[in-house]
């Protein structure tokens, strides 16, 4: 198996034991997807050190990113309160999602 292809199947099984865990214990989603982001930073860490091809890394990178966003937005959906607009649940989930990935930190 090519290095991307078990880094993929591997980051995709440790991001859904991440999730799994986060989910049965209600965790805060700063500790949540600052912890996920560490991981995907590990992995394409080691990638680059490994391949040749950067955007190979990155698109792996990006694609890891978008797994463990759809595994944060089901949960939204999921833990919505029944009066709750489930389109806005989403559009609000994602801008939350992105702000702490790429900041670290809570929106102000």
């Amino acid at each position: 198996m090519e290095k991307l292809e078990f880094a993929k199947a591997l980051g995709e099984k440790i991001i859904k034991s991440q999730h799994d865990y986060f989910e049965t214990n209600d965790s805060e989603d700063l500790y949540y997807i600052t912890n996920l982001k560490r991981i995907i930073v590990a992995i394409a860490e080691y990638l680059k050190s490994e391949i040749d091809s950067e955007e190979e890394v990155d698109d792996l990178v990006e694609h890891l990113r978008q797994f463990s966003k759809t595994l944060y937005l089901s949960e939204c959906k999921k833990n919505k309160d029944g009066d709750e607009n489930e389109a806005e649940i989403r559009e609000e989930s994602e801008i939350w999602f992105d702000y702490i990935f790429e900041n670290e930190e809570y929106p102000r």
